[in-house]
């Protein structure tokens, strides 16, 4: 064969592969970095007298505005499972939020972990969803003496909860425009009342700066197996603590001050049967067995006391029966619940038996993992936090 006409060859089949899908020759890094920049405004949702209206200013918080920068990490097809979830990216970001009452509400930021997931891909637009969660600091929470109107935030520190529907625009190999709509959640997860929360929704504009060169077409796996379902049988504890407080439009601020900040500890065991139907989809149905020990107290205002009732060992517990879903992307799942409590003692009105769970777990094994779930009353405020670790037991395999 010829000398020179070797070489070429040699070249050509690195560069293009077969059609048997052994693409390993081509080398690819397994991420492109990239940092984007946004701004938004949104609309408040009257969720609760105080941005209502019932707050020092006499007037309503209907509107805010935000910027937010973050670092990410973009697949590039280099492994199959960049393929099977539809390429998708994640990183970390920093928000500032301003609401136009920092005398009462402060200005927030939050730092935060997201993961952005592609749903349908044209030639040059992509839509996505992108969760995330993270910690926010910054606030001026609710004090009976002089934030007394404050029933959103009662602690200085809440998580966040974001929901982030977006248009991606490819410009050039560097620049992408995107447009988006994020939702997204403030409160404290129960750990400190009042807990109102806030919730927003508005557009957002961001411009992103791509480090490294980046197609528009991803590298195509043509070999990827087909997903076998298979079920699994969850078992998991979870700790947290849950506060109990005056209501201010009741009792005296002062007597709040003194006796208001009261922790209990809630401690579930969870029971879950899963079915995997998809590489991204689980499905399932379980148990929640809660020892809450708020269930037993109450704040007597006459007395300016904690009161507790006789309940004890069983009679504490709560049990609910819910649905699952999880939202999985290798190693770590987004979760949702959806739970009904069937059964629990204590004071009349304490918790609405309809409860909602919302969440993250990281297998660091193939058996075991750990996670962080918000446990919600009513769809908007947060009851506490679940600090979570679990055990799983597949049956059948996934390929």
């Amino acid at each position: 064969m010829n000398r020179e006409i070797f070489p070429l060859m040699l070249a050509g089949v690195l560069l293009t592969g077969n059609t048997a899908g052994h693409a390993e020759e081509e080398t690819l890094p397994d991420y492109r970095h990239y940092l984007q920049a946004g701004y938004q405004v949104a609309y408040v949702l009257p969720m609760n007298d105080f941005i209502k209206g019932e707050n020092a200013a006499g007037e309503p918080i209907t509107s805010m505005h935000a910027a937010r920068i973050e670092l990410g990490w973009q697949t590039t097809g280099a492994k199959r499972w960049h393929q099977i979830w539809n390429y998708p990216s994640f990183g970390i970001g920093l928000t500032k939020v301003d609401y136009f009452n920092d005398r009462e509400v402060g200005m927030p930021g939050a730092v935060y972990g997201f993961v952005s997931l592609p749903v349908k891909r044209w030639e040059r637009w992509t839509l996505s969803i992108a969760p995330g969660f993270g910690l926010s600091f910054g606030w001026k929470p609710f004090d009976p003496v002089t934030n007394p109107y404050n029933q959103s935030i009662g602690a200085y520190k809440a998580a966040f909860i974001d929901i982030n529907t977006h248009f991606t625009y490819y410009v050039n190999p560097h620049w992408d425009f995107i447009l988006g709509l994020p939702a997204y959640h403030f409160s404290n997860g129960g750990t400190k009342n009042p807990n109102n929360g806030f919730n927003q929704i508005g557009p957002m504009a961001t411009v992103r700066y791509k480090f490294e060169a980046a197609p528009r077409e991803f590298r195509h796996w043509d070999d990827i197996p087909a997903f076998r379902k298979n079920d699994e049988l969850i078992v998991l504890g979870s700790w947290g603590l849950r506060n109990v407080a005056f209501d201010p439009a009741q009792y005296d601020p002062e007597l709040e001050r003194t006796y208001g900040r009261v922790w209990f500890s809630v401690t579930t065991l969870s029971a879950a049967w899963m079915r995997q139907t998809s590489h991204m989809s689980k499905w399932g149905v379980g148990v929640d067995i809660v020892s809450d020990e708020s269930t037993k107290a109450q704040i007597d205002a006459g007395e300016g006391h904690v009161a507790e009732r006789d309940i004890s060992g069983f009679d504490q517990a709560r049990i609910g029966i819910f649905g699952a879903y999880e939202f999985v992307i290798q190693r770590l799942s987004i979760l949702g619940n959806l739970g009904y409590t069937v059964r629990q003692k204590g004071f009349d009105g304490q918790l609405p038996r309809l409860y909602q769970r919302l969440g993250f777990k990281y297998h660091f094994t193939d058996h075991w993992f750990a996670g962080l779930n918000v446990r919600f009353k009513e769809f908007s405020s947060a009851d506490h936090l679940e600090w979570v670790i679990g055990y799983r037991h597949r049956f059948g395999r996934k390929h």
